[in-house]
């Protein structure tokens, strides 16, 4: 049969597919995504074509001369894939919908294809998967797709390949000629991986790859015996973007080099350029290894304009931040405003960002598309193209947009090479006519099985077994739409999609869709929820609603596999769920549902550990304890709602630990900028939140509501602050100080009890601060049962709840050496009329005052004396303060993000510093009466016989 079988689905294995099937090839694609599209579709920048049709329209004569005067050997694949480009372009029907771009790696000639409204990459493979779509679906026979296939080996007859073994619902094989484009090993730096043998060194790097960027191919190659090359060339992002919140990620974004070419400059951490930016992604990495960070992309929004859809999507997603003033952005940055003066007048842009990991540059040796040995010999039926192979020319591939130009430059070579085995030599007609071409077919007499021969009946059962094992039948769900008549809405004038469980009749919108018409025809009849999440903003299903209608909920009718299960037929069971119990394929039940969780593990705020742990279980109870309601919805970009799960535990409550009802913190600065608007923000909501500590809890039922411990932190870390200023205080006073304070805490006892118990031993303050700290205690520990029991020691989960143990411990042992230490002796001092001396502060008298009556005290500095005059008590105090710090730290970063708090996003970082500095001076406060005592010669007290009276 002429066929051949295409592994992956990205821009190199689509390219390949049409140059196969306008050479009359049958083609199969293996796609072990949900969709098509690969990383390609991911693409920001654009494809680099010197010469292009584009470039020529516009008057632009361009040979790529300064490329290939640079790296000679890199003239085939300029000048003939220029011509790939147009080709593809133009059968994609897509080529007018690109706009020239100047961008780094090709001087001051702008040659870069990017389009005006949207991704370029998705741009183009969308357009050209649905022109792919429409021959599948008239021509089965011509070109069959697959996608969720997993290929596990090639079959090989002697030194042949012949075929691939792959999972999709089943096993099943495809016999054929196999091309692998699966794509480099940029997104997998495990310490087993390509990554870690190839470029160690770079392992601790960040990567703007996902996980199917694994080096699977050519994993699968090797077992073949095929050869790499140059598999070291890893290629490096200067400006991949450094997201508030999710600095330490290992997972970056990448910040479209489109934005320095419309005239963004990098800067580096005082504000001054260093490199120029039109130089290639290596040079520039290398430039910032040499500089001083942190470093910015920043634009002038004049400048921006020329790539503003760019920058609306990346300020929406808090990769950019929008400055009134280049001063403003100089303020923040604690730079001289001077430095920034060649971003002018006017608004400007800024992103935060660092190199990481982009692309793989080495990869399977290969001539003209052919897979060779480690003796250069071809292995017969292997093909490759795309990162998968090796490129012969790193510094062009350094270039913006040139790893696109290579895809589809050597995809289509790929596919000439493997037409011209099958002996298809020659183009027999365009793709937009393959859908629609007669074919003679010899008719064949059908036989029943039992009327068959011996010869007959195997080769039946042959053709047979190579075929995809069918899917389990959905279960019946609930009434609702099915997919299957989704699937019938699949044209421009009767267009429906599927997003987020509900069919959504889009005809109306494909015509004005900002992202243009190919990005929405592509999924048409299909589920788009993953693509949807990933472009769109929550909401814009509602803000566009005149030109949408909802055709309801995804459910009931089964559906067969994988369609009905991603539109929530219930067709799913535990055991399906329980497959999918890897990092690199993650799904987990929340509410009766099965969400794909593979894209939110390396980004998940409360790490992997917290969501490995239930990979391919039911994780209900988990999951409500501790998310609010909406996460699901909020993190769709990341989550894949694969359907219902027959059996699943139903929507739970959320539990104490969901029940919030604060607001998300605000975006920016809250119209306050800097250290000032952070202060401000700070006091306000810890003085907010102290009222709400002080007339209401929310915790009069035992539960996990975090609420409870949140609020009894603050009004704990506030009375830490004044107590330990106020032993500072007493220090430098001398016995008389510190004796004066404890005379505070004693007048006031007739609090205690509401003033209804005379002589009571308690004050108002040491009774809510007894309740604080039993509300705070009882809270953690509910839910450290509730939520951490599950973890091990190694996951961090544990810290708080450990530190805090201790903390207690060393609480329990302090009030036992002072507020409840029995043997007391007693001095005189002078009182002051109020608490406080407020005359007396100055003079360093702020708890007596010896002008005022003489009044019997408990003799603290004494006991005080005796007890560190001890080093081992005042080692042991010292340790517990360590460990008393180190939980206000971990506690306080935890506590400033939460919506209880209120504090804007952009002052939250400042927020915890600010945090950290004062838990610092608590440190010192506390830490320095111990050790002075112990080093001072103590002071003489004059004791008198007489006790207070009980």
């Amino acid at each position: 049969m002429s066929k051949v079988v295409i592994v992956g689905g990205g821009l190199a294995g689509l390219s390949a597919a049409c140059e196969l099937l306008e050479r009359g090839c049958s083609v199969t694609i293996l796609e072990k995504s949900h969709n098509l599209g690969g990383n390609s579709s991911k693409a920001t920048t654009g494809i680099a074509a010197p010469g292009s049709e584009v470039q020529k329209a516009n008057g632009i004569t361009d040979s790529g001369a300064d490329l290939i005067a640079a790296e000679p050997i890199c003239k085939e694949m300029v000048q003939q894939g220029s011509k790939d480009v147009d080709w593809l372009l133009n059968l994609a029907g897509c080529k007018d919908e690109m706009v020239l771009r100047l961008t780094p790696g090709h001087g001051k000639v702008a040659r870069t294809l990017g389009t005006k409204d949207h991704f370029p990459g998705a741009v183009v493979t969308y357009a050209v998967m649905h022109q792919l779509e429409k021959i599948a679906k008239a021509k089965p026979d011509k070109l069959k797709i697959v996608t969720s296939a997993t290929v596990s080996k090639l079959i090989t007859e002697g030194n042949k390949v012949v075929g691939v073994e792959y999972q999709a619902g089943g096993a099943a094989k495809e016999l054929g000629l196999v091309l692998i484009a699966t794509g480099g090993f940029a997104g997998d730096t495990s310490p087993a991986s390509l990554m870690a043998k190839s470029a160690p060194q770079l392992l601790q790097m960040p990567t703007t790859s996902d996980e199917r960027t694994n080096g699977d191919g050519i994993s699968l190659c090797s077992d073949v015996k095929a050869a790499t090359q140059n598999m070291g060339n890893v290629s490096m992002y200067p400006t991949s973007a450094m997201i508030p919140g999710m600095e330490s990620d290992k997972f970056k974004i990448v910040l479209s080099d489109a934005i320095v070419g419309a005239g963004g400059k990098l800067i580096n951490g005082d504000g001054n350029q260093f490199v120029n930016e039109l130089e290639t992604a290596q040079a520039r990495a290398e430039a910032m290894s040499k500089s001083k960070g942190p470093f910015r992309i920043v634009i002038s929004e004049k400048d921006a304009d020329a790539v503003k859809w760019l920058c609306d999507f990346y300020v929406s997603r808090n990769v950019m931040k929008k400055f009134s003033s280049a001063a403003m952005l100089a303020g923040e940055m604690k730079v001289p405003a001077g430095n920034l003066a060649s971003l002018g007048a006017g608004p400007v842009l800024a992103a935060m960002v660092t190199p990481a990991i982009y692309t793989c540059a080495g990869g399977l040796a290969v001539d003209h598309g052919k897979v060779l040995t480690g003796t250069g010999t071809p292995i017969e039926g292997l093909y490759a193209a795309g990162e998968v192979t090796s490129c012969p020319c790193p510094r062009a591939w350094s270039a913006s947009g040139v790893p696109l130009l290579y895809s589809i430059y050597s995809g289509r070579m790929a596919g000439i090479t493997a037409a011209t085995a099958l002996g298809a030599k020659e183009k027999l007609m365009e793709l937009s006519a393959v859908a629609s071409a007669e074919e003679k077919k010899e008719e064949k007499p059908s036989k029943k099985p039992e009327d068959m021969t011996r010869e007959e009946l195997l080769a039946y059962c042959k053709d047979l077994e190579s075929r995809p094992a069918a899917a389990p039948v959905a279960d019946a769900g609930p009434p609702g739409v099915t997919m299957e008549e989704v699937a019938k809405h699949n044209k421009k004038e009767d267009a429906w999609v599927v997003v987020n469980g509900e069919a959504i009749d889009v005809t109306k919108w494909i015509s004005i869709h900002p992202g243009g018409e190919q990005a929405i025809m592509a999924y048409l009849g299909k589920d788009a929820t993953e693509e949807w999440n990933m472009i769109h903003k929550p909401g814009t299903v509602e803000k566009n609603a005149q030109h949408l209608t909802m055709k309801g909920k995804i459910g009931g009718g089964g559906g067969g596999a994988p369609a009905a299960a991603a539109g929530g037929g219930g067709g799913l069971t535990p055991e399906d769920v329980a497959k999918h119990n890897k990092k690199e394929d993650a799904w987990v039940i929340v509410n009766g549902d099965a969400l794909d969780v593979t894209k939110w593990i390396p980004i998940h705020p409360g790490g992997e550990q917290a969501i490995m742990a239930y990979l391919g279980k039911d994780a209900t109870e988990e999951w409500v304890m501790i998310h609010k309601p909406g996460t699901v919805e909020k993190n769709m970009q990341h989550l894949k709602n694969m359907g219902k799960v027959s059996g699943a535990a139903a929507s739970a409550a959320p539990a104490g630990g969901a029940v919030d009802d604060s607001p998300p913190p605000p975006d920016g600065d809250g119209g306050i900028p800097g250290i000032f608007g952070a202060c401000l923000y700070l006091l306000f909501n810890v003085a907010l939140m102290l009222l709400r500590t002080i007339f209401f809890t929310g915790n009069f039922k035992l539960d996990n509501n975090r609420n409870g411990t949140m609020r009894s932190a603050i009004f704990l870390l506030t009375f830490t602050i004044v107590h330990a200023l106020g032993n500072f205080v007493d220090m430098l006073g001398g016995p008389d100080e510190l004796n004066g304070e404890g005379y505070l805490f004693d007048r006031i006892h007739w609090t205690g009890a509401l003033g209804m118990a005379k002589d009571f031993p308690f004050s108002v303050v040491e009774e809510y601060l007894a309740l604080g700290l039993l509300l705070h205690v009882t809270v953690a520990l509910k839910r450290s049962y509730d939520i951490t029991i599950g973890y091990t020691i190694a996951t961090g989960r544990w810290n708080m709840l450990l530190s805090g143990l201790v903390v207690l411990t060393f609480l329990t042992k302090h009030l036992q050496d002072f507020r409840f230490y029995p043997e007391w002796d007693y001095v005189e001092i002078g009182a002051p009329p109020l608490l406080i001396n407020f005359g007396g502060i100055l003079q360093g008298h702020v708890f007596t005052d010896p002008s005022g009556p003489t009044v019997k005290a408990r003799d603290l500095y004494t006991r005080e004396v005796a007890l560190f005059k001890d080093l081992n008590t005042v080692l042991g105090y010292s340790l517990a303060l360590v460990l008393f710090v180190t939980h206000l730290c971990l506690g306080w970063k935890k506590l400033v993000p939460a919506d209880a708090m209120q504090i804007p996003r952009d002052h939250q970082q400042k927020v915890i510093y600010i945090g950290w500095f004062a838990a610092a001076a608590i440190a010192f406060m506390y830490g320095s009466v111990p050790w002075y005592v112990y080093f001072a010669k103590p002071a003489v007290v004059k004791n008198i016989v007489v006790p207070l009276p009980k």
